[in-house]
């Protein structure tokens, strides 16, 4: 009797269930993978709600009652899947979408790949002395107002696509040169110091103490800055609008109220955004597999 009372308690005590509430919990995959539809659903679903509440409230409402009302202020901005989809179908079909997108993400795939070029070299740089200075400024120009930087590449490149590409290098630089930077300062001061014991010169101290161990640890800065790329390539195109580009389009809808088209091209940067994140895991996966074996360890 007291055997099947302990197995019931550890069956509750190991549910899926409870796991998944549990700090650091062990779940399936499986479960895992339930989880993530669970909350899609429930996005989709607040969603809907918002739409037909917006809905009833316009029927049965005056139009002095709905500016007072704040859940009616709260769900207005959100148009119904179906005109999101429609409006992504009119987009294609009639508006050039696919050249709008292709723009944008060849200007983020050349930005990101200039700005990590440049971040790597400043930021490896600043374990020799005479580099710091230089890596510290750099670092402190993130707290400008990227407004600030426009005139100079106005005046160092023409407008349109590379004054394009010389913003958003710059702007994903600051970033990243910080957490770069602070992965290799996070380096304990031990191993060079052991390095140095094993006889090491200091180009094999630098590849091997510095470098190589924090690689794997770069392509995650890289992904996480890429967010910060969206964001300010978005800002950038609508600031030089002689071009294509999802900002354009943004800027265009949004000035004229076209709600449906707007969140539509949200929604296609957010796939692209998903798409960008799982490419950035399957490249460390292929090149640096011995550190996702430590990180499941």
């Amino acid at each position: 009797m007291d055997a099947n009372v302990e197995i019931s308690n550890g069956e509750v005590k190991n549910s899926p269930i409870r796991e998944a509430f549990r700090v650091y919990g062990h779940v399936s995959t499986f479960v895992r993978s339930n989880l993530f539809v669970i909350w899609i659903l429930l996005f989709i679903g607040l969603w809907l709600l918002s739409v037909v509440l917006r809905k009833n409230m316009v029927e049965t409402m005056t139009s002095t009652e709905l500016l007072d009302n704040w859940i009616y202020n709260l769900v207005r901005p959100f148009p119904s899947p179906s005109e999101v989809g429609a409006a992504l179908y009119d987009m294609w079909a009639k508006h050039q979408l696919l050249s709008h997108v292709w723009a944008t993400v060849k200007l983020n795939v050349v930005g990101l790949t200039y700005s990590t070029i440049i971040s790597l070299i400043i930021s490896y740089l600043s374990v020799i002395p005479v580099f710091q200075p230089f890596n510290t400024f750099v670092k402190l120009l993130r707290y400008i107002p990227f407004i600030g930087f426009t005139l100079i590449f106005f005046s160092l490149f023409t407008i349109g696509w590379p004054t394009k590409v010389a913003m958003l290098t710059t702007g994903m630089t600051f970033f990243l040169v910080t957490s770069m930077t602070d992965a290799i300062n996070a380096i304990p001061r031990m191993k060079y110091e052991l390095a140095k014991v094993l006889g090491y010169n200091d180009k094999q101290i630098f590849y091997n103490v510095v470098v190589r161990p924090t690689l794997p640890q770069m392509i995650d800065m890289v992904a996480q800055n890429a967010a910060i790329g969206w964001i300010m390539i978005t800002s950038i195109e609508t600031y030089s609008r002689n071009e294509k580009g999802i900002g354009t389009q943004l800027y265009a809808y949004y000035s004229t109220n076209n709600l449906p088209e707007v969140y539509g091209l949200l929604v296609i940067i957010g796939f692209i955004a998903l798409l960008e994140d799982n490419l950035f895991s399957l490249l460390k996966r292929y090149l640096f597999p011995y550190s996702v074996i430590a990180e499941r360890g």
